[in-house]
């Protein structure tokens, strides 16, 4: 069991950072504090992407559904392709909290993890793109906390449970958050992650299923052919007629290489979904 006596000092140490952070940031802009010493760190990516575990784009876990369709997931199996297994417990994630996730450990890649991470909400809104207007600062806080409630996945030998962000406390007058990402995800990534184009995401914001395409393929560097049946489950769809999700994903698919992620596609007479991609940014890098 965790000592009280050192996370009260812990958290008290954290306070007082939050508050030379507030005084010394007086326009409320995100503020990062870099701890002295490095333990575990997820990858460091460039600037213009936001790294996400593969696991985690290759499934329903941030589904491609509208926020007011979420659903209470209680511990059931959420659809991934082979070799992935996923169970959640809570509201349920979509797009939306993918990118609050992604955003979250693009601060924390700066720190070891399960060190904490100071930002603003204000700071968090204008990175993701989003007006810092009450509706956006009640949305991001409602996303934190369900980026707070328990899942496990099980890839390969190894399973992990827990959650994608350990906890988060806020200062409810100047809106500034201490952030802790879970120390043991480190894991998740050395399984494979992806660098997602967060200017390809703005283009194609409030289109979950284009969103949750752009992070499905950017997680494969040579694509092979997808059933469309396989895709709607994969996505987490709720549109039961095939037909009217095929209908659908031809629209998304034309969404996304209007945004320069994708270069052709097609759906072949097996319904095969087949398609020519644009590497990733940290694709292009890696080779």
């Amino acid at each position: 069991m965790s000592d009280p006596q050192r996370i009260d000092a812990e958290l008290a140490r954290a306070l007082e950072n939050l508050g030379r952070a507030v005084k010394a940031n007086p326009h409320n802009e995100a503020v990062e504090i870099k701890p002295p010493a490095k333990i575990i760190q997820l990858p460091l990516w460039p600037e213009p992407v936001r790294g996400m575990p593969n696991p985690a784009l290759r499934s329903a876990l941030f589904s491609a559904i509208q926020s007011k369709d979420r659903r209470f997931i209680d511990h059931e199996l959420i659809s991934a392709v082979d070799g992935v297994e996923i169970r959640f417990l809570g509201k349920q994630l979509n797009q939306e909290d993918l990118d609050v996730c992604a955003q979250v450990f693009h601060l924390a890649r700066l720190h070891p993890l399960g060190h904490i991470c100071h930002t603003s909400a204000y700071g968090l809104l204008k990175s993701l793109g989003l007006s810092t207007g009450r509706t956006n600062h009640r949305q991001l806080h409602a996303s934190l906390i369900r980026l707070q409630q328990p899942f496990e996945m099980k890839v390969g030998r190894y399973s992990y449970s827990g959650s994608l962000i350990e906890k988060g406390i806020k200062d409810e007058l100047t809106r500034h958050y201490i952030i802790k990402v879970n120390s043991d995800l480190a894991p998740l990534f050395r399984h494979g992650w992806t660098g997602l184009d967060a200017n390809q995401r703005r283009k194609i914001r409030g289109k979950p299923l284009a969103l949750w395409l752009h992070a499905f393929y950017a997680s494969h560097e040579k694509p092979y052919p997808y059933k469309v049946e396989t895709l709607r489950d994969l996505c987490g769809s709720q549109t039961k007629t095939l037909k009217f999700f095929r209908k659908a994903l031809r629209r998304a698919l034309a969404e996304l290489q209007q945004a320069g992620a994708i270069a052709a596609w097609e759906i072949d007479a097996a319904d095969l979904v087949r398609l020519h991609k644009v590497p990733t940014i940290t694709q292009k890098s890696r080779k």
